[in-house]
């Protein structure tokens, strides 16, 4: 059986792993589809994480320019994982959940034809699937799109702020803080400063 065709059988058993150690990027939609389905403050379930603690190199444009310096916006992690995995290891926002996770594991490759040529599963936890399932490739690969979009929009708006960040420095000012981001990501109300 070619691989691809054996990973379209990939079946969740709902062990949790996926949710307990990798670090997840968010983008701004995925924020604004939390909020919307949860009704949390943001502040509640993001964090800020560098270079060290992320294996993003290959995506510099994912960085935005803090006064601590540069950081991917991630998913807040507690003891167990997740922010929002439950005690039974299943997703407390499953219909929220940010596209990063409802395309994962798969990692398509396309051909040049934008056909589907491979389709791994990515290997970055201990992962109990069964192949008994029946995946859509089809689906697979518009989740895949709209994951890419989403990134490429979000990835234009961190490079605006880091543009803002540059200004504001040559001007004589210190980079914003990580809030400052959210505020203009337009996912946070804007807090009143004073003076």
């Amino acid at each position: 059986m070619p691989k691809a065709i054996k990973n379209l059988k990939f079946r969740c058993t709902g062990c949790g792993n996926c949710c307990k150690d990798p670090v997840l990027p968010l983008t701004d939609d995925d924020i604004r589809r939390i909020v919307a389905g949860t009704g949390d403050d943001p502040l509640k379930f993001i964090r800020y994480t560098d270079r060290h603690h992320i294996e993003m190199d290959d995506e510099p444009e994912a960085f935005a320019s803090f006064r601590q310096g540069k950081r991917v916006l991630v998913m807040r992690q507690d003891r167990n994982g997740c922010h929002y995995l439950g005690k039974d290891d299943r997703c407390t926002i499953y219909e929220y959940r940010p596209l990063g996770c409802r395309a994962f594991p798969f990692e398509p490759t396309y051909g040049k034809d934008k056909k589907l040529r491979s389709l791994k599963i990515i290997d970055v936890i201990e992962c109990e699937y069964e192949l008994d399932g029946k995946n859509s490739a089809r689906r697979i690969v518009a989740q895949q799109e709209q994951y890419e979009t989403m990134n490429e929009r979000f990835y234009v708006q961190v490079a605006e702020w880091n543009r803002l960040q540059k200004r504001r420095q040559r001007a004589g000012k210190r980079p914003d803080i990580a809030r400052r981001f959210l505020e203009f990501l337009g996912v946070l109300e804007p807090k009143l400063r004073e003076g």
